[in-house]
Order: structure tokens, then C-alpha cells, then sequence
């Protein structure tokens, strides 16, 4: 699995982009795009959301795992993905055997003006990951409806879109 971080963020907000993804999240429900993630009330429901979160986290390493390469893997840069919901982040680390569960990343920098020290990010919704794992709707509408967002210098974002474009092509046109 992924290294699932615990960031203390102040005032709640996890990155500059998550309303904008949040926001095409629910223009996405509202169109029968993809399903709204079940927010059952009670004592466990951030438990259970949270829970959600790195089971959702666990399918998207599954995924590029096994459509990658190892030279492919390693190539990548580390990358956080923030699920916006509850401010569930991921970051993957690529080794030759898989992604590192055990490392520790330092918060990324999300405000940062200089290329070099921002944080490679993926973002979207719980409810978007699932609907793109099954095939929903493809990365190219995801990024063009802004249902994913990629925050990342130049080369990193060429290279994580690559990854995800690679991630569903086991897919035969069914989009």
C-alpha cells in the first residue's frame, strides 16, 4: 500500500484546487456521472469515510501497479494524491517492488510559487476515483472536467498523466 499521510493542515483546507474539484464532483452526481460516496451519519461515520478513503487509495496503487512496468514505476516521480472529502492523502513512492508503504513524506508544499519545491499532486474525490476505477469516464474527460487535477511542474504532470492514461488501458473503447 501507498504511505497513507496524517498532515495536520490548518483551517481545514488541504489544497487550492479542492473546491474547484469538489464542485465539478457534484456537477458529476448531479448528471449521473458517478455515485455519491454513502456519508452515513453516526459515532464511526469519519471512521468509516476515512476507512473508504484508503481502501479507494489501495484500488488506484492496485491499478497502476499492475498496468505499469517496473522501469515504468520507477521512472515516475513521488506523488501525493489528496482525496478531497476528508483530506485523505496518499504518497507514492515507486520501488522495485511496487510503491513504499513505510516511507514518511514531508507535507508537500501546495502554496509555493517555485516549480521545483511544489508537491506532485493528484487531486479528486473518493467518489471520482471509484467512478474512473470502473471504467466510468476516462482520464482525458477527468482532466478536462476537472474530476481530477494534477498540480505539478511541467514534466511531472506530462508524467502522471501518462500514468493514469497507462492505468486504464486495459480498457477496450468502452467510454
Amino acid at each position: 500500500m501507498c504511505a497513507i499521510c496524517n498532515f495536520n493542515i490548518d483551517f481545514g483546507v488541504g489544497h487550492p484546487f479542492a473546491l474547484t474539484v469538489a464542485v465539478s464532483t457534484r456537477n458529476a452526481i448531479e448528471a449521473g456521472l458517478i455515485e455519491p460516496i454513502d456519508a452515513t451519519q453516526g459515532a464511526l461515520s469519519a471512521a468509516r469515510m476515512r476507512m473508504s478513503s484508503v481502501e479507494a487509495m489501495n484500488l488506484l496503487q492496485a491499478r497502476i501497479e499492475e498496468t505499469h512496468s517496473e522501469d515504468a514505476l520507477l521512472a515516475l516521480p513521488d506523488f501525493y494524491v489528496l482525496l478531497i472529502e476528508n483530506d485523505t492523502w496518499g504518497f507514492f513512492h515507486a520501488t522495485t517492488n511496487g510503491f513504499d508503504p513505510d516511507i514518511v513524506p514531508e507535507m508537500p508544499d501546495v502554496t509555493t510559487t517555485d516549480e521545483a519545491k511544489r508537491g506532485n499532486i493528484v487531486l479528486t474525490s473518493e467518489a471520482c476515483l471509484r467512478a474512473w476505477l470502473d471504467y466510468r469516464f476516462d482520464i482525458e474527460k477527468a482532466l478536462r472536467e476537472s474530476l481530477f487535477m494534477i498540480d505539478a511542474s511541467a514534466n511531472a504532470n506530462v508524467s502522471l498523466t501518462q500514468m493514469l492514461t497507462m492505468a486504464e488501458s486495459t480498457v477496450t473503447d468502452s467510454y
